[in-house]
């Protein structure tokens, strides 16, 4: 597990990177940018839903962990409703700039064709520092659920590679969801007259924030202790798929009534995602979940006299 956790980390990285040569390399219109993000939130949420949230289930016993799922979301809601909030817009104008929170509606007067490229302004300069704390923060948040998908994954068992489906689901859906992120940093530092190899750099810390939400996991988890057995883990799961839910819905519903013309095209997109998620859970070996359940049950166990 953990050869693999580090080259998932690794790979994230070298993702985030690509993402932010990507302003460099090609165009990226808003249509395009919001068909990429519908892919990824989709992704987003099929991890929420089809894998974080039932495996959190799964390894505690208890429905009530999805308490923590709320606590994430409103969590994450509330660190961008009042310290800084992310956003994936590209910016063509200082307009466009506009940073969105989870559930907010941001100026869409960028939406017109014709946009003409205005010079840099102090003003759009600014923008790429909130936009980092932001996704610093979603970044470190990020590294925290694929530590613990992963060690759920390796006390659930089985899977795909030697690896659960939840740790895959996971992986997969922080490495569609990191160029993005990168993007956004990289054009609006770009668009503020900051010089190509100094944004590239401020690329790389930022890259590197995800391996670090991993070492706080486990520095967590030391700290929490192990008597609980999985309980820490899945908790921290559930909260990470409360995050997983409010970014990828901080990605859709800005858009929701815009668009119109392209509504087939981004509602495709989406579903693709989804479907995808729903899909990898055919990796999913329930049974290799069992061997946590004496941790749960145990108790019961002699009692119920069932033999499988």
């Amino acid at each position: 597990m953990t050869w693999t956790l580090g080259l998932v980390s690794l790979a994230v990285v070298a993702a985030s990177l690509l993402g932010g040569f990507l302003p460099l390399r090609a165009r990226l219109t808003h249509t395009r940018m919001q068909l990429y993000l519908s892919v990824s939130a989709g992704v987003m949420l099929g991890a929420a839903f089809f894998h974080m949230m039932p495996e959190a289930i799964e390894q505690s016993g208890s429905a009530h962990i999805l308490n923590w799922s709320a606590f994430g979301l409103i969590t994450l809601y509330l660190v961008e409703r009042f310290f800084a909030s992310h956003h994936h817009e590209v910016a063509e104008t200082p307009e466009s700039a506009t940073p969105s929170s989870c559930f907010n509606e941001p100026d869409h007067r960028h939406h017109a064709s014709g946009i003409q490229h205005d010079p840099p302004t102090p003003a759009v300069s600014l923008h790429w520092g909130a936009a980092a704390i932001g996704l610093t923060i979603h970044s470190l948040t990020g590294g925290v659920a694929l530590a613990s998908a992963f060690v759920i994954g390796e006390q659930a068992g089985g899977g795909l590679g030697n690896v659960s489906s939840v740790a895959w689901g996971v992986a997969l859906a922080t490495l569609l969801h990191k160029p993005a992120d990168s993007l956004t940093i990289v054009s609006l530092m770009l668009r503020g007259g900051m010089k190509p190899l100094t944004a590239h750099l401020v690329n790389l810390v930022f890259a590197l924030m995800v391996p670090l939400g991993v070492l706080f996991f486990f520095t967590g988890i030391q700290w929490w202790g192990q008597a609980a057995g999985n309980g820490p883990a899945a908790a921290v799961l559930a909260f990470s798929a409360g995050t997983f839910l409010c970014i990828g819905l901080s990605d859709l519903l800005p858009e929701l009534r815009f668009h119109d013309h392209d509504r087939i095209k981004i509602s495709v997109a989406l579903l693709a995602g989804f479907g995808l998620m729903a899909l990898t859970v055919l990796f999913h070996q329930h049974g290799s979940t069992k061997p946590a359940a004496p941790s749960v049950v145990n108790s019961d166990a002699g009692h119920a006299g069932h033999t499988h």
